[in-house]
């Protein structure tokens, strides 16, 4: 089993970044390079075993599914249930925690998957840098942009 993680603090207090994580359907608004993202059936985008259609732009489309939700932990998990990335088995943790001293938040995106022997390593090395932080990034520029709305 391969394991992967980012962390990063974003500059925004949990509740806001949180309400950017918790939609499951949400995911286009902050990952790059998604081209799509809905939810099959008529689940809400927070609904325990809900299952989202991600087209991304460089590898087609990939269904997930969500597996746990805590608005009190502020963590969502959703597994890899449909995808032509070479992994399999993938399970994916992405946590919140408050930092008080600046009202910002620590986030943490941690997955583990199996993958053929000769995609492991490039798969491991590219995750926390071309999927998880890009996402971080966006996040913040997203709320950064708020701020200033207001």
């Amino acid at each position: 089993m391969i394991h992967v993680m980012a962390s990063s603090v974003i500059p925004a207090p949990v509740s806001s970044v949180w309400r950017l994580i918790r939609d499951f359907s949400a995911l286009g608004s902050w990952l790059p390079g998604v081209k799509s993202c809905v939810i099959e059936g008529d689940e809400p985008g927070d609904r325990v075993g809900a299952i989202r259609r991600v087209e991304m732009g460089d590898v087609g489309l990939i269904r997930e599914q969500l597996l746990a939700l805590s608005d009190v932990d502020h963590a969502v998990t959703f597994s890899i249930v449909e995808s032509a990335l070479p992994i399999r088995n993938y399970r994916s943790t992405i946590s919140l925690l408050p930092i008080t001293a600046i009202n910002g938040t620590f986030i943490r995106w941690q997955g583990q998957f199996e993958a053929p022997a000769d995609h492991a390593a490039s798969t491991e090395a590219r995750m926390p840098t071309h999927i998880y932080q890009p996402a971080f990034d966006k996040i913040a520029m997203i709320l950064a942009s708020e701020a200033t709305l207001l």
